[in-house]
């Protein structure tokens, strides 16, 4: 074998060397990004939660104490909302008056919201039931519809929740039924707070949207769960909303993020 033929060879296996660590590299980075794409020109800008609101300022030593929240881990839970989740959604209910959250589920989040909001607070909550699973409405375009109307009805079989009988059941209103149907006019302009963790069916995350934003009042947030890729009808529909609203994605979560204005 030549000099030439030599060297060939070693830059053909430096050149393999690389690809390898690279492709290694970009699989624990996305895994570390939460399925977050490498590159996607679509996908919505991240912040930190220090950018979203000043209760989370941080110093030398870390996030302020304001941003302090009671919160409950998910072992053992149904729920998908991670402790950091749901440390970003409690905080900010210690602050919110008026609360309103799309997908009761079991009721962990809805408990967490009520326990670290005001005591005059009010949280509303909307989930099908046993009952009412009939009136649930996929669209035939839904991007994997038959999945995601399984998941739905899955987690909508709880008619007790996280937060029954304990003291701050009084801050919440439960409502139950299909929330394409909710009437959320009632509720219009007077939320400090929305957050949208219902059916993740395209057409429900847009018509769930629609009804959070015009509930929320000027300078209010309104918050979406599980904006990742394998979530196809959150991701879709917020990428395009995206283009024409400031959503953000809040770094190492899933959560995206608007304020009202």
């Amino acid at each position: 074998m030549s000099n030439v033929e030599i060297t060939l060879l070693g830059l053909v296996v430096v050149s393999l060397g690389l690809a390898a660590w690279a492709l290694k590299y970009g699989l624990k980075e996305r895994r570390r990004r939460k399925g977050r794409p490498l590159f996607d020109g679509d996908a919505l800008p991240e912040v930190n939660p220090k950018d979203v609101d000043n209760i989370f300022a941080e110093s030398d030593t870390g996030t302020a104490l304001t941003a302090e929240a009671i919160v409950i881990g998910e072992q053992g839970s149904q729920a998908s909302t991670t402790i950091d989740e749901v440390w970003v959604l409690a905080a900010l209910a210690k602050k919110s008056k008026t609360i309103f959250e799309f997908g009761t589920c079991t009721g962990r989040t809805t408990y967490l919201l009520a326990r670290n909001a005001p005591d005059d607070a009010r949280i509303g909550t909307i989930t099908l039931t046993p009952d009412t699973m009939d009136t649930y409405r996929a669209e035939s375009d839904d991007p994997d519809n038959a999945r995601w109307t399984q998941i739905a009805k899955e987690e909508s079989t709880f008619t007790s929740f996280h937060y029954s009988g304990t003291p701050v059941e009084g801050k919440v209103e439960q409502f139950f039924g299909d929330s394409k149907e909710f009437d959320e006019t009632p509720w219009a302009d007077t939320c400090d707070l929305v957050f949208i963790d219902g059916s993740h069916a395209y057409s429900y995350v847009k018509s769930d949207t629609k009804k959070a934003i015009s509930m929320t009042k000027k300078g209010g947030l309104v918050f979406w769960h599980d904006y990742s890729p394998p979530c196809v009808g959150v991701w879709k529909y917020l990428n395009e909303l995206g283009k024409t609203h400031p959503i953000k994605h809040i770094k190492g979560t899933r959560l995206a993020v608007l304020r009202v204005s």
